[in-house]
């Protein structure tokens, strides 16, 4: 027995009907496969200049060399011996003793000799006291011991001079410094402050 196929106005050829249901051949718009074939070959072409012959670096890749050198800006990837050297640089001391009378007199001292926070002048240092892990407490701050984070505010290079001035101000014992905290830091190196 054969199925008499009926016509709908709107839904054109009814070719099966179920249950009331009515299913009709519709064809997918025109506009709807330009973008489901256009995403395709997006797709081929993109693994192919990315993935396959990596003709551009990837987004991934961008991302990672972008933040290589964003830490390489801040100062992530100074050195011990760089710092030093920083320390040793009259023109970064001055202009990091010009950070330190504006934003830590108020904690540490004038000279460094400690007030609300520790003595600068000693030997002994509470974080660490390489150049780096100086350098790094002052941009990163510690937060339980009331240190703000001054990377920020004083951005890379401001946040190198004021800890090229700090590790100058190391064993000058300062008068009326407060007692030393801490464990004492013993040199490692031919550059002042190391």
């Amino acid at each position: 027995m054969t199925e008499v196929k009926r016509k709908d106005e709107i839904q054109g050829e009814i070719l099966h009907v179920y249950d009331g249901i009515e299913e009709a051949d519709n064809h997918l718009p025109v506009w709807w496969l330009l973008t489901f074939y256009g995403a395709v070959v997006f797709g081929i072409a993109y693994w192919f200049v990315y993935e396959g012959y990596e003709m551009v670096k990837s987004p991934m890749a961008q991302y990672q060399d972008e933040a290589a050198a964003i830490a390489a800006a801040s100062g992530a990837q100074l050195t011990d011996d760089q710092l030093g050297a920083f320390s040793a640089d009259a023109e970064r001391v001055t202009a990091g003793r010009a950070v330190f009378v504006q934003n830590c007199v108020v904690c540490h001292g004038e000279r460094g000799e400690g007030k609300i926070g520790p003595n600068l002048t000693d030997d002994a240092w509470i974080h660490g006291g390489t150049p780096t892990a100086v350098f790094r407490l002052i941009r990163s701050g510690f937060a339980a011991k009331g240190m703000p984070q001054w990377g920020t505010v004083l951005g890379p290079r401001g946040t190198q001079n004021a800890a090229a001035y700090v590790i100058s101000l190391r064993n000058t014992n300062a008068a009326g410094g407060k007692a030393p905290e801490g464990e004492p830091y013993v040199a490692s190196g031919s550059l002042p402050g190391i």
